[in-house]
């Protein structure tokens, strides 16, 4: 049995409050930046079933309320959607003083604390779009 391998272009839109240190991941591949301004971060990937995007932001202190990354827009192949950002949950890491906090976070594009934010998708794509922008019935 052959497995069919599916290609995604994947383009996220960052946006600094300050200058967040921020890790962005997905299968193999990982890019740690410093976001000074605007950024469109270029992915690709290759697969057959699930996949998950994750954006940490990390090394903030937890006394520092300058400094935010925002996950503004998500393409796949070019289609961008605002759901496709608010599918992803955020597990901020909270200070000790806010350990009765909620620790995840879902439909959140604002990372305040140190903390991951994960969008799991399927490939291929186009099925994960139709479905997530609830275009009706599809074949499966």
């Amino acid at each position: 049995m052959t497995i069919k391998i599916y290609p995604v272009d994947i383009e996220v839109l960052l946006k600094p409050v300050g200058q967040p240190r921020c890790r962005i991941s997905i299968d193999d591949q990982r890019q740690d930046l410093v976001i000074e301004q605007e950024t469109w971060i270029k992915l690709f990937y290759q697969g057959h079933n699930t996949a998950r995007l994750s954006i940490e932001q990390y090394g903030k202190s937890d006394l520092d309320p300058s400094t935010a990354l925002i996950i503004d827009e998500i393409k796949f192949n070019s289609l961008s959607s605002p759901k496709f950002v608010y599918q992803g949950t955020y597990y901020p890491n909270y200070p000790k003083h806010l350990l009765d906090s909620d620790s995840v976070l879902p439909h959140q594009n604002y990372l305040s604390w140190n903390g991951v934010w994960q969008l799991d998708f399927t490939v291929p794509i186009y099925t994960w779009i139709h479905k997530t922008l609830d275009l009706g019935w599809i074949y499966d």
